[in-house]
Formats: C-alpha cells, structure tokens, sequence
C-alpha cells in the first residue's frame, strides 16, 4: 500500500481570531501585590507607621522595581542579600490578612514565606504563587523573625 502526500490531513488548529484561543500568561518576571499587607499599622504602610518611614517606602519601591526587573529563575539564584530568600511559616512572627486565607489565595501559595531585603532598612515577607509575590509584611523593626 502506498501512501500518498495529498490524502493526509494533520490536526486543526483553531484560527488566532478565535475568541476561545488560551492566552499565554506572562510569569517570567515577578508582579508585587500589596492587597494583603497585615493590618498591624507596625507592619504595614499606614501613614501613621512610627516604623514605617519616607526612607523605608523609597527603598521598598526601589528595590521591587529591581526585583521585577530580572528573570525569576535569575532572581532565585541570586544570593539572600540580592534576591529572596525561603523561610518556614513556623519561624515568622506574622498575623496574615483574614481575606488572603478566606479567598483561598493562602491555599494556592507555596508552603514557605518569601523574604526580601529593604537594604539595611528592613525586610518584606510575602507568600509567593509562582510569579505573583504578595507583600504581607514590611519588617523594619526586624522582629517578625530570627535574622541569625
């Protein structure tokens, strides 16, 4: 039996205009949500913070800009000083949003709070879901856990 060329037909694929088509998501890079910082005004960016300051908050920025910038995988790979750093829940001292465990986003994280430093000024713990890292806490006061 011969099998000819113009009897064969591959798979369809649906047209790009399709309006069911799956969209590709982009997780490369992190994206910061801040929708779920603790409510304790010590920990959080209220303007009332007395740990908290204009410097804190220029550097907090300054540094997700910086974070945001590289690959994840770049960003995981880079030392504790420079990228993030992977510490058990047990060991940080932190009240988490009552909407971030009611809306099942606690669920889709990964077990382990995420840490970043505010250079000498701070830290920012978060839970990460792959590439989104959500901003749970701002430590300036260096408590929340063991920096040894």
């Amino acid at each position: 039996m011969k099998i000819r060329s113009n009897n064969f037909k591959g798979p369809s694929f649906p047209e790009k205009s399709n309006p069911k088509r799956i969209r590709n998501t982009h997780t490369s890079r992190f994206a910061f949500n801040f929708s779920f910082l603790t409510r304790d005004s010590k920990y959080n960016l209220d303007s009332n913070s007395k740990t908290i300051n204009k410097k804190v908050r220029l550097k907090l920025l300054e540094r997700i800009y910086q974070l945001s910038q590289e690959d994840i995988v770049r960003v995981l790979g880079y030392d504790k000083q420079q990228g993030l750093e992977q510490i058990p829940e047990e060991k940080v001292k932190l009240r988490i949003h009552p909407e971030f465990k009611t809306s099942e986003r606690y669920n889709e994280c990964e077990d382990d709070y995420w840490v970043f430093r505010i250079g000498k000024l701070g830290r920012a713990i978060g839970k990460k879901n792959k590439n989104l890292f959500y901003v749970m806490s701002i430590d300036a006061s260096f408590d929340q856990y063991n920096h040894g």
